[in-house]
């Protein structure tokens, strides 16, 4: 399978990467997918926590330092993606073998999305080396895309395609345009996640956003991202099931 490693990148923290990357890991489980989400970002780990999942007696760092096979720190949640967690809390891990340790065959014939730690220091070159593909993500101001742009850079050079760009918390009042945004960073936009409340909301019930309110206008969004990346034609559930009433009554 072609691009089945995909980095999710950020320049800089507080973006919304790790909600992405639960939330995208959801959404192409939806159509049919296998699909494991990777907590990359060791220092600042929390797939996890956004899954209400907390004990995990095998982790990546412990497959990074060789004492446990990649199997050995799978993990299912019940929107049916599998996770390979970071612990809570780690000293410094050594992630040159990462790309060593995707290359298991095991996952092969699954997309694989890892939520890596923003920036450009070695841990997110480690990531960048281990992916077929990338998504950029940032929000619509200056400081988080002038960061974006440092990425984006690094991934050209190291020749990692780019699927696109995602801007989170879109809304009109966004310092910039999307024409800036794509001009500056030089990526087509595949997605605009606007500002919902209902992502503060499920992160408080530490639930994902498309088991939360599936129907909300970012959960809508990120499913079209999903069926972008995929290939798959996006259809809106909810207005599928109203079409489908609308019909019997017709009857």
């Amino acid at each position: 399978m072609e691009n089945n490693i995909i980095g999710i990148f950020s320049g800089k923290g507080g973006v919304g990467k790790t909600t992405l990357t639960v939330n995208l890991a959801i959404s192409m489980v939806q159509f049919n997918k296998n699909v494991i989400a990777v907590d990359t970002d060791l220092k600042m780990s929390g797939l996890g926590l956004h899954l209400n999942m907390y004990k995990f007696p095998t982790t990546i760092n412990d497959v990074l330092s060789s004492t446990k096979n990649l199997l050995d720190a799978l993990y299912i949640h019940s929107s049916g993606i599998r996770i390979v967690p970071a612990p809570v809390y780690a000293e410094d891990v050594d992630t040159s073998r990462l790309k060593e340790v995707l290359a298991n065959p095991y996952i092969s014939n699954s997309y694989v999305l890892l939520d890596s730690p923003p920036g450009l220091e070695k841990n997110a070159i480690d990531v960048i080396s281990a992916c077929n593909s990338a998504i950029i993500l940032t929000t619509p101001e200056v400081p988080a895309v002038t960061d974006a742009l440092k990425i984006v850079d690094k991934i050209n050079k190291m020749n990692v395609n780019i699927l696109g760009l995602v801007i989170n918390m879109s809304d009109k009042d966004s310092q910039l345009d999307d024409e800036e945004i794509e001009s500056a960073l030089g990526v087509k936009i595949i997605g605009k996640i606007p500002f919902d409340k209902n992502v503060r909301k499920s992160l408080s019930f530490r639930q994902p956003l498309m088991i939360y309110n599936p129907y909300s206008p970012a959960s809508v969004e990120i499913k079209k991202i999903a069926a972008k990346i995929l290939n798959e034609k996006y259809e809106n559930e909810k207005f599928l099931i109203f079409k489908r009433i609308f019909k019997g009554i017709k009857k």
